[in-house]
């Protein structure tokens, strides 16, 4: 098995055009301590092809920046742990990371969860999910099997 950053470019539309399994969707917002980016991009990958059309992934994509967005630090926060950092030795940082990034984490999690339940993603057979490696995160579109009527 390959490096995660070499993994993550082979991922997606091949050297032939061809779909493969997975398309990697990565953050674009604010980086988070521990990887997670206060938004994802809502950019209609081609390497999608036919498995969501563009209304239903920007729709998809806006519901987890949504829920992000509602739980990521306020700036007053982000300002604490920061300045206060070497006064309290990492304490500040950890504080903010283990209240306010996680929330922001675990709201993601939930909310694809419930995408990957909805109609969209049933009949569409496609599975949204969050990844982290090392201090980075992306979230990875996986085609589980089977196609859309009228797809070839």
């Amino acid at each position: 098995m390959g490096s995660p950053r070499r993994s993550l470019e082979d991922k997606g539309q091949g050297a032939t055009g061809e779909l493969k399994d997975v398309v990697v969707i990565q953050g674009i917002g604010t980086w988070a301590p521990g990887g997670l980016y206060s938004a994802y991009s809502t950019e209609y990958p081609e390497a999608l092809g036919n498995w969501l059309s563009e209304e239903e992934f920007e729709y998809v994509m806006n519901r987890i920046n949504t829920e992000i967005v509602l739980r990521w630090p306020c700036n007053p926060c982000y300002c604490f742990s920061t300045i206060c950092c070497p006064f309290t030795c990492g304490l500040s940082t950890l504080l903010v990371r283990c209240i306010c990034y996680s929330e922001a984490e675990e709201a993601a999690i939930n909310v694809i969860r419930e995408i990957n339940r909805s109609r969209i993603c049933q009949e569409s057979g496609v599975e949204f999910s969050l990844k982290f490696s090392r201090c980075r995160s992306w979230i990875e579109v996986k085609k589980l099997g089977g196609h859309r009527e009228g797809s070839l």
